[in-house]
């Protein structure tokens, strides 16, 4: 049995299109925000942050266990000069050793000079390395909310989004539900098949937003059927809505 349709209904099959298109953007822009591209990059960004902080840490570290050293061998080389000076200051050095102890007392005085200068290298060092980390600990918190405001950012989207989407989604129930069943039927079946179109209106120069003519000699055929029977596009399949003065101009 051929599906008929009032023009009024023919009309409101494109409201419904309409509003199925509307509601695949939606769902569109909802996969997009699951995936989004920014946020990702951030992530990314984020990531990269946490692993130069990482190796700045592992330097920090070993200009920490440097400086550490340079401290030792100062303080240690420092002590064996003050006790050979405290030796040679109480006269408890013997007559034969004391130009031995006074040349090594002077040797050990110009080597702590060097591992003081040494010392100051690596403290400098060290500091340098802490002020890179405190820079990618800086950096890692600085991509750890952008990262959030993102996040933010998609969920108010994505909230306003299906907030839209279930208005919609209402609004469509309630178009179906005023339309024959088996005319929303074949409009829904048509629309699986042929990549999200269901309908398309016809006028009298063609179809409207469809990107394809009908030949004169089609287009004169369909002015032949009764303006409730269903009319469908020769190239689409799609069904042709057709309007009053599409239809009176045959």
């Amino acid at each position: 049995m051929s599906i008929t349709a009032t023009t009024q209904q023919q009309r409101q099959l494109l409201d419904l299109q309409s509003l199925d298109s509307q509601l695949t953007r939606l769902r569109t822009q909802l996969s997009e925000l699951r995936d989004d591209a920014q946020l990702a990059e951030l992530r990314q960004a984020g990531a990269a942050a946490v692993e130069r902080a990482k190796a700045v840490q592992v330097q920090v570290e070993e200009h920490q266990a440097a400086a550490d050293e340079a401290e030792r061998v100062v303080e240690e080389t420092t002590k064996r000069r003050n006790t050979h000076q405290s030796r040679l200051d109480a006269d408890k050095v013997s007559p034969r050793d004391v130009q031995a102890v006074t040349m090594e007392i002077a040797e050990l005085t110009v080597r702590i000079d060097q591992l003081e200068e040494a010392q100051v290298e690596a403290m400098q060092t060290l500091e340098t390395s802490q002020t890179d980390l405190a820079n990618a600990q800086a950096a890692i918190a600085e991509a750890e909310q952008a990262v959030n405001v993102r996040i933010t950012t998609i969920n108010e989207q994505g909230q306003q989004l299906s907030k839209q989407g279930k208005e919609l989604t209402i609004e469509r129930a309630t178009l179906a539900d005023n339309l024959p069943t088996d005319l929303v039927t074949e409009y829904e079946q048509i629309r699986d098949e042929n990549h999200g179109i269901g309908v398309i209106e016809l006028t009298p120069e063609g179809l409207s937003g469809a990107g394809v003519t009908i030949s004169p000699a089609e287009l004169a055929e369909i002015k032949k059927l009764p303006a409730d029977k269903l009319a469908y596009c020769p190239d689409t399949g799609a069904i042709l809505a057709r309007s009053a003065l599409a239809q009176d101009d045959a």
